[in-house]
């Protein structure tokens, strides 16, 4: 599949300035192609014979590229698969040939302005699959930042005859989400929620699909709401609400290196370290716990029946 780049001048999907960025390299070519092994490929990345400096990444941009899946569309179907053996959804069917064109007219309408997104192609199908196979009725997305990560699952969800609510602390962000899916005819059923993600978890009623990906300040001072560790009181506020049986994903959950990858050794301690809390509340609350390594790590967990 062949996908339209947009303009990351200022913001945008990471991946796509990371391809524009590496596809000089022979190495990167091969690799895409999958003709040279991922393990090849990453020593390469780490051998230094291309300089960071050189390729215009930063370093997290320049390892990332190591995690890339050759084909995004199997890459989905093996979870998608997986799932379906667990008994997390009922079926693997979804409008697939529909995804590419989506992504293209994401691709030239959405305006990212400042914001650069590390939301990947297979992570963003992996998305928009689950909510056609899960014809959720109402949808909740903790921490939307500007509606990047919603997109995705509007499709399915409209034709579910479903409303989503995003929810953002961030009045600017959330304006530019309802701008974005205003313009790509996407907000049919859409409630923006200018509120702390915690606070109105505890409001919450039945919810039968949670999409979470929120970020608390890396300073905070209480540790629970720094970083990415603000995932546990998030949940905790929001998972009382998910119906038995309804499907939480998570994304950022990268716990599993790849490759003999040290900048990802160093990443991952630092998540296992965040997460602790969430991983708790998860054992807890969900009888399902499927942990994906896509570029940046997807988790998908179905709620028990406990209340």
């Amino acid at each position: 599949m062949t996908f339209t780049a947009s303009d990351v001048s200022l913001g945008g999907p990471a991946h796509v300035l990371i391809d524009e960025a590496l596809s000089k390299y022979p190495q990167y070519r091969a690799f895409r192609r999958g003709e040279l092994s991922r393990a090849d490929y990453c020593a390469w990345v780490g051998s230094g014979a291309a300089p960071l400096s050189e390729t215009g990444l930063n370093e997290d941009q320049f390892n990332l590229s190591t995690r890339l899946p050759v084909n995004e569309w199997a890459y989905t179907e093996r979870i998608l698969e997986e799932l379906a053996d667990a008994g997390v959804i009922g079926s693997t069917c979804y409008p697939a040939d529909e995804f590419g064109p989506l992504y293209n007219t994401v691709a030239a309408t959405f305006r990212h302005g400042p914001y650069k997104t590390y939301i990947f192609p297979e992570e963003a199908r992996l998305l928009f699959a689950l909510a056609h196979i899960l014809e959720p009725r109402r949808t909740v997305f903790p921490g939307s930042y500007y509606g990047y990560w919603a997109v995705w699952a509007m499709p399915g969800i409209i034709a579910a005859g479903g409303t989503a609510t995003l929810v953002d602390i961030n009045t600017d962000t959330m304006r530019r989400a309802q701008d974005n899916l205003r313009a790509l005819g996407l907000d049919e059923g859409v409630d923006y929620v200018t509120e702390d993600a915690i606070a109105f978890g505890r409001t919450l009623d039945r919810v039968d699909f949670c999409v979470l990906d929120a970020e608390g300040p890396k300073d905070a001072e209480d540790p629970l709401l720094r970083d990415k560790a603000i995932y546990e009181p998030i949940m905790r506020a929001t998972s009382r609400a998910i119906r038995p049986g309804g499907v939480l994903l998570a994304h950022n959950m990268l716990l599993q290196n790849l490759t003999e990858n040290r900048y990802f050794a160093g990443r991952i301690a630092n998540n296992e370290s965040q997460y602790a809390g969430f991983h708790s509340h998860l054992d807890e609350y969900y009888d399902v716990h499927a942990v994906y390594p896509t570029t940046e790590g997807v988790g998908v967990y179905r709620r028990s029946d406990k209340e």
